[in-house]
């Protein structure tokens, strides 16, 4: 009789364990994820992804990417498939290059920095000609996703990007035929 009653104490043990093992939140990512899908790779091995801290203007001078104050941008991804990156922040810029050829500029603003962010890309070249294509999906923890495609832009040895949202205000005047103010500047300063 006793051993039928540690028997179904041990399962009544095991049955509260399971329930609350299985019922369990899922535990919320330290980072963000980056990842190249269905890109070949002789594109990947030359793809690189750097990241600057909500810049205002960025340079890129004979392959080395620098904020204005000519501090290096951070690298997060060279060359792989797959990379991590930390999730601490509100917006950020990723500077996405391929070799000396192409490159594509994403911002990104976050609601939330403690939610986790998978950022998945594919590049492939168009048919007709050298440009290259950049499909996203931003896949937030909780959230609708966010789809873009477009092309990468040329590659210069020497140029700036400036976003002209983050600079102030010019001062007003009445004078001025004002239009569709461009979101960013892009300045080339070697061909």
């Amino acid at each position: 009789m006793r051993g039928t009653w540690i028997i179904l104490l041990i399962m009544v043990v095991a049955g509260v364990g399971m329930y609350f093992w299985f019922n369990r939140k899922p535990k919320a990512a330290n980072h963000d994820t980056i990842v190249f899908k269905n890109t070949p790779d002789s594109i990947i091995k030359k793809l690189k992804v750097y990241v600057a801290d909500d810049p205002k203007e960025v340079m890129y001078l004979d392959s080395i990417w620098m904020q204005a104050d000519s501090t290096p941008l951070r690298q997060v991804l060279n060359g792989v498939e797959q990379d991590t990156m930390s999730k601490q922040y509100s917006n950020i810029t990723l500077f996405i290059t391929y070799g000396q050829h192409s490159f594509y500029d994403l911002e990104l603003k976050k609601p939330d920095p403690k939610m986790a962010y998978t950022l998945n890309f594919e590049i492939e070249p168009m048919s007709d000609s050298d440009t290259l294509i950049i499909d996203g999906l931003i896949t937030p923890q909780q959230g609708d996703a966010i789809h873009f495609a477009s092309p990468m832009m040329e590659l210069y040895s020497k140029f700036v990007v400036t976003y002209n949202h983050k600079l102030p205000q010019p001062p007003p005047d009445s004078t001025a035929i004002r239009g569709h103010d461009p979101n960013k500047t892009i300045t080339i300063l070697k061909n």
